[in-house]
């Protein structure tokens, strides 16, 4: 079954996709199973949030974090492929919000992993601790900021084993994401992997750029930032939420097809089409409308009982 047939109300990807009530209270009950994706590259995260590993040879990176309630699920995930959570060597965040840095002290205490984020988001981060604890409300417990080890800047590679990661300065969604590439070998051939680092837009109307404290200016940053990376040559395209690449879907489609669902060198482009055009049409949208897309979660409905996830 084609991935996209689950999504079935407008702009879901970037609409409210905050766990329902119920997952906030127990987030047990959005973890799932981890898969891998090529040979050294594997999802571990949960239905909301993405996390990935990447296995370099010399040790595990991960890809962003959940929140600190995620944590339990994370750990059985990395040690289910067979891995321990001692050989994650680098965590590397897109971006300061808490569902993609939230438990990266308490992974931090016990792997001893070096961590990196952006340096324009660390310092906005840091700087900002009332704005951070807003962002974090209903979130759950135990969410805090982190000291990076390593502060980003644009252009920035980092090595480890293998693996190159490009690091891409593209703000909009916050003032420091940071969108990633690299080269794998797959299929007998080199893969160029991408993920772009921060993909939704509702605190990006006028009034919520107010509320957090960014100026207007963010909107067209926010553009800018698509246009930098448009013409990225990748094959496969991750999301730092699964929804925003349709990650589970791929997963089931793989048990039953020939070929790699992950695969698929038009998906990127495609992506970001949907996401400039959604948000420009966002930006016309009265308060009624923007509150009719957000004021409640659609997560569930855009898995649907019908992808066997939930």
């Amino acid at each position: 079954m084609e991935a996209w047939c689950f999504v079935k109300m407008e702009y879901i990807r970037f609409g409210n996709m905050f766990p329902p009530p119920e997952a906030s209270e127990r987030p047990y009950l959005i973890d799932r199973d981890p898969f891998p994706i090529i040979e050294g590259l594997y999802y571990v995260g949960n239905l909301w949030c993405a996390s990935h590993l990447i296995d370099t040879g010399e040790g595990l990176i991960l890809l962003d974090v959940p929140c600190a309630s995620g944590y339990p699920g994370l750990l059985y995930n990395i040690q289910k492929l067979g891995f321990r959570a001692d050989d994650v060597k680098y965590i590397v965040v897109s971006h300061a919000h808490t569902d993609h840095y939230g438990c990266v002290n308490a992974l931090v205490r016990r792997t001893h992993a070096k961590t990196f984020l952006g340096a324009v988001d660390a310092r906005d981060m840091l700087g900002h601790p009332e704005r951070t604890k807003a962002l974090d409300a209903g979130l759950g417990p135990y969410n805090e900021p982190f000291v990076p080890d390593v502060l980003l800047e644009d252009g920035d590679v980092i090595e480890l084993g293998r693996i190159r990661m490009r690091c891409v300065l593209t703000p909009g969604h916050t003032a420091g994401v940071m969108s990633h590439f690299w080269d794998m070998e797959a299929d007998g051939r080199t893969v160029h992997v991408g993920i772009y680092g921060g993909a939704g837009y509702g605190s990006l109307s006028a009034e919520g750029l107010k509320r957090f404290g960014q100026p207007l200016s963010m909107q067209k940053t926010f553009l800018e930032s698509i246009e930098k990376v448009w013409d990225e040559p990748v094959d496969l395209m991750l999301g730092n939420h699964p929804f925003h690449s349709d990650e589970y879907q791929k997963h089931l489609r793989s048990l039953t097809e020939e070929g790699n669902p992950f695969l698929d060198s038009t998906e990127w482009r495609r992506f970001l089409r949907e996401l400039r055009e959604g948000f420009q049409k966002f930006l016309t949208y009265t308060p009624e409308q923007m509150d009719a897309l957000f004021g409640r979660s659609h997560l569930m409905e855009y898995y649907g009982e019908a992808a066997g996830l939930l």
